[in-house]
């Protein structure tokens, strides 16, 4: 499940972001992924994250 907030008030998107049961919540658009943000699902849905410097470390010796 997903959700967008459309708002001018960072405070308020990330208070309500908290709050929602979504794997993936946008701010101010819709369906935009960035290949370089971490991606994960939200509670079974997922087995951790993927994508970006969270999911290179499961391949790394050492971390960053």
């Amino acid at each position: 499940m997903s959700a967008g907030i459309w708002t001018e008030k960072g405070s308020r998107i990330l208070k309500l972001a908290d709050q929602l049961n979504a794997g993936v919540v946008w701010a101010n658009t819709f369906n935009q992924f960035d290949a370089t943000s971490p991606f994960g699902g939200f509670k079974e849905s997922g087995y951790g994250r993927e994508g970006g410097r969270a999911g290179l470390a499961a391949y790394l010796k050492g971390g960053f």
